[in-house]
């Protein structure tokens, strides 16, 4: 991960938690489970003696060798944590006269720090040394250190005392806030994991290793179980803080151990031909095979491990290498070397990259396919898993609550988090056997506004479903505010997805709906077949179109993720010109007799926000109204008042580079990308933008011009011509560790963009920032829930919010689950207030307004998990990154012939300027919802 350089500056106190005693009336209150489990610290001693341990490979010349550095891929992870674990143990039991017989009584990392609950060393004392011969050694960290080590040195340094009881941890300044605690715990928990060796662990995930039973994937992959882990400190006040450890269970693609050839033939649908006969074969294969690690068959001693760096086009009886000064393909080489006759020397060469010692240069090696092997334990990344496999892994990965339950409890135990857990028995740590519990609120949901005075009403039990649609005797209910209606628009079929008889049925019962709802839309301008998908051909005519006065144009395919969509997508900021996907099954759905209305609706709701419509408003429901004797709509005047803005900002981060680019010194060029999304003209009206920024920073860079330029849209659309009164951000993307940078580096870019605006003007603008945590870990049961039953009888009901008990105890929080759990268990959102400028809102207009705006989404006619603008950010983030991986990636198919050449239309210059030119030409110009 690159280096980030935000600055803090100074203390940050983080604003007052709220306990306001006088709360409004809800619809209820349920009791709930969190997957947490208290960590009993009462019998622990006081304190723990912290160490810096460093083990030090020595080589031959005295060449020194740092054992915790190295390759940072899964498999170089894991092999680095075993042996360091193994020369850990080796150092104890070779040196019980300084460490004693009890080894359960330390606690290491396996990186640099290692805890002791009795004194060892005192600071002044300075390092002590302890020195391991290879012979001391297992043999496995032998082959690891390889044969020009001469002795490992044990460097042990006291560091300081960490102190297990107080309130340090829970501290109100942020700045000043302990972490040491939680930081032992996690490694505490984690020892007997590490001693026993039976788990993948990557930072706080851990999987199970590879069994008979693991499920087979398609394309290679195999489903390992496993679960994610965190310690983290909860109550209602500081003194009476707990420590729980939370166990959610997971499940993840990991590449299967096998020969390369058979993962090619998985890759290839058994048709190895296509890698060289089919460009998007050749493609998809290639850019799977980017950075897996392999390692070599074919070596008649000491086989090797390394990353693939890509693969070649000619196959390896094309690909020429020189030996002793002749040239020889490599097919011919591995015969007259090794004596091997390739059975595969049709396919491609595997091409290793590394940087020369000498002249820094890049240097290929290339290898036969079939004299590789996939290593195990290592997972499929997220640029790899295609839109297939994230399907397969939803529905595989799917837990009811109550199953859920069940899995957790599993994987605890199968990672000793008990309290017969020798490490924590010594220290005299307990772990509950039971989750832990709280009170939760079940918020009001709001009442839907539709045109023409429409409204729908949650029911007497306080729940809200609503549809768009109305029986069809009655008059259909118009959008709150209908889109202007396109005046030249156009369909693209690709490829014959559907017969064009089933396409006019779908277009008549489209436009008919449309206007049914409030828009006055018209037959297509024109229908037009396409079978070309390369990109320059649809590029140009996306800009045929453009200059035609086509302002939308709606595409069908065959594929549900055809490559088109992207282009087309990109093509919005080429062109200029809407666009809208619908896949050929869901055509198809529109103009059955079974869900034809709602599938129209949803299309026509997506249509209705691209082209800058409404779909619905929001405001207080009568029963909430009732219940609190409010007279006031409190929805409409207060919380989602006209001059207040709301923000929601994302990110997306960039891939790690490979091996080869970091010892190349090559600077980044994928960006992280940043999605902005705000109101302007009202709070369900909404612009959005995103930009590039320097690539696993986690600070928003750039964030004052951009917010100056959303802060003009606002007074621009306002209907008085005026800036907002108050800003309440909700930023995702964030951890707990990061709260500083938003606190600090944020909060004043916002507050440098209002000054700017404002202009030395006597108007002040508030600033409100909520951390909203999509991926918390938190999961939220029903205390008395059944077994039985589909997932919304199971589940905790939509609105349903937690404030105490198993929040922070010294921030104000709250756990939050706005949307119907359909499948699965709900994922709730963890919210944290950062920035709250006074007057500060209460703990009940954070939380109903947070919950109301995950009603304004538009799409929908259910709330979803998070705010709206939220919502619209992360989605702007997700469209930014596949325009930048569309337009940087066009034609390549991420092989290279023999002579190293690569493609790639951005490539970092290292200057300052990079990262901001790349934005302006990827900058979306469209005016309304174009990513909905």
């Amino acid at each position: 991960m690159e280096e980030d350089q935000t600055v803090i500056k100074g203390a940050l106190m983080m604003p007052a938690k709220q306990m306001d005693e006088s709360r409004l009336k809800q619809v209820g209150s349920i009791p709930v489970l969190m997957n947490g489990y208290e960590l009993d610290l009462s019998k622990v001693p006081d304190k723990v003696y912290k160490h810096e341990l460093k083990l030090i490979a020595i080589r031959k010349g005295n060449k020194e060798k740092d054992l915790t550095r190295g390759p940072k891929n899964d498999v170089a992870v894991t092999l680095r944590r075993r042996v360091l674990w193994s020369i850990y143990t080796c150092m104890l039991k070779s040196n019980s006269d300084f460490f004693g017989g009890d080894t359960k009584v330390f606690f290491f990392d396996c990186g640099i720090n290692f805890y002791s609950t009795n004194k060892l060393l005192d600071r002044s004392e300075g390092e002590k040394q302890f020195h391991l011969k290879p012979e001391q050694l297992s043999s496995n960290s032998r082959d690891f250190l390889g044969p020009k080590v001469m002795e490992v040195v044990a460097k042990l340094l006291a560091c300081g005392e960490v102190f297990l009881k107080g309130s340090a941890a829970v501290d109100e300044c942020i700045t000043e806030r302990e972490r040491s605690l939680q930081q032992f715990l996690e490694v505490a928990l984690n020892q007997k994991m590490f001693h026993n060796q039976e788990h993948f662990i990557f930072g706080n995930k851990a999987y199970n290793r590879p069994s008979s039973h693991d499920r087979p994937l398609n394309d290679g992959k195999v489903l390992q179980s496993g679960f994610e882990k965190n310690v983290r400190f909860v109550g209602d006040f500081p003194e009476s803080a707990i420590s729980v450890v939370q166990i959610d269970a997971k499940k993840s693609a990991f590449f299967k151990e096998q020969n390369l050839v058979a993962l090619v033939a998985a890759l290839c649908h058994s048709r190895l031909e296509l890698i060289m006969n089919d460009a998007k074969t050749r493609q998809k294969v290639a850019r799977q095979l980017k950075d897996l690690v392999v390692r070599t068959n074919h070596l008649p001693k000491c086989q090797r491990d390394f990353c693939i760096f890509g693969i070649t086009k000619e196959t390896t009886e094309k690909v020429i290498v020189m030996v002793d000064n002749q040239e020889v393909s490599v097919a011919e080489y591995f015969y007259h070397k090794y004596g091997i006759g390739l059975r595969h020397s049709y396919l491609p060469c595997v091409i290793e990259r590394r940087v020369s010692v000498g002249s820094k240069q890049p240097m290929n090696s290339y290898f036969p396919m079939e004299c590789l092997d996939v290593i195990k334990g290592q997972r499929v990344e997220l640029k790899k898993q295609t839109p297939d496999l994230v399907e397969e892994l939803i529905n595989s990965c799917r837990l009811l609550p109550a199953k859920l339950q069940e899995e957790n409890e599993k994987q605890r135990r199968s990672a000793y988090i008990t309290s017969e857990n020798p490490y924590l028995h010594k220290l005299g740590l307990r772990v509950s056997e039971t989750p832990r519990g709280a009170n939760a609120t079940i918020l009001f949901p709001p009442a839907i506004i539709y045109g023409e005075g429409a409204r729908v009403e949650p029911n007497a039990s306080g729940d809200l479903d609503w549809r768009l649609n109305v029986p069809r005797s009655m008059m259909q209910r118009q959008f709150y505010r209908p889109a202007n209606a396109p005046r030249r628009w156009v369909v693209f079929l690709f490829e014959d997805a559907v017969d064009r008889a089933s396409l006019d049925r779908f277009l008549y019962a489209y436009v008919e709906r449309a206007q049914s709802h409030g828009i006055k839309l018209q037959r297509p301008s024109r229908v037009e077949s396409v079978d070309r998908v390369d990109m320059d051909f649809l590029l140009d005519k996306m800009k045929i179109m453009r200059k035609n006065g086509v302002e939308y144009v709606l595409f069908i395919t065959k594929e549900k993720r055809d490559p088109v969509h992207d282009t087309l997508k990109f093509s919005e900021v080429v062109a200029m010109v809407v666009t809208q996907h619908v896949h050929s099954k869901t055509m198809l759905k529109a103009i059955s007799n079974r869900g034809a209305e709602m599938t129209l609706d949803n299309i026509v709701m997506k249509m209705n926000l691209k082209l800058g419509g409404i779909s619905h408003a929001l405001a207080s429901s009568g029963r909430f109204l009732r219940a609190n004797q409010l007279a006031a709509n409190i929805m409409e005047k207060t919380w989602l008042r006209a001059s207040r803005m709301f923000i929601g900002i994302d990110m997306s981060h960039s891939s790690p580079q490979s091996l080869y680019e970091r010892q190349a010194g090559i600077p980044p060029s994928e960006p992280t990308v940043v999605g902005m999304a705000y109101t302007c003209g009202g709070p369900f009206a909404m612009r959005g933008e995103y930009w590039m920024q320097e690539p696993r920073v986690s600070a928003v860079q750039y964030l004052r011009d951009h917010v100056m330029n959303a802060l003009n849209y606002f007074k621009e659309e306002s209907s008085g011509k005026s800036f907002p009164e108050h800003v309440v951000v909700y930023r995702s993307g964030v951890s707990e560790g990061e709260y500083a940078k938003v606190m600090s580096a944020e909060a004043d870019a916002f507050r440098e963009a209002f000054d700017a605006v404002l202009e030395g003007s006597k108007g002040k603008i508030r600033l409100s920032i909520i951390c909203v945590q999509v991926n918390s870990n938190y999961r939220l049961f029903p205390e008395n829930g059944t077994a039985m039953g589909n997932a919304m009888q199971q589940n905790v009901p939509a609105g349903t919010c937690v404030d105490t008990s198993i929040v922070h105890p010294s921030q104000t929080e709250f756990i939050l689950v706005a949307h119907k759990s359909i499948m699965g268990t709900a994922r709730p959102i963890r919210c944290t207030v950062l920035v709250d400028d006074a007057p500060r809102m209460s703990l009940d207009e954070v939380e109903g307004i947070t919950n109301a705006l995950c009603y304004a989404h538009g799409i929908v006619t259910s709330p979803v998990s998070l705010p709206a603008h939220l919502y619209a950010a992360s989605n702007l983030a997700k469209r930014g990154r596949n325009n930048w991986k569309t337009a940087n990636c066009a034609g390549d198919d991420a092989s290279m012939s023999s002579d190293g050449c690569e493609r790639g239309q951005f490539r970092n210059d290292g200057t300052p300027e990079f990262f901001p030119t790349m934005s302006g030409e990827l900058a979306p110009k469209l005016r309304h919802k174009f990513w909905a």
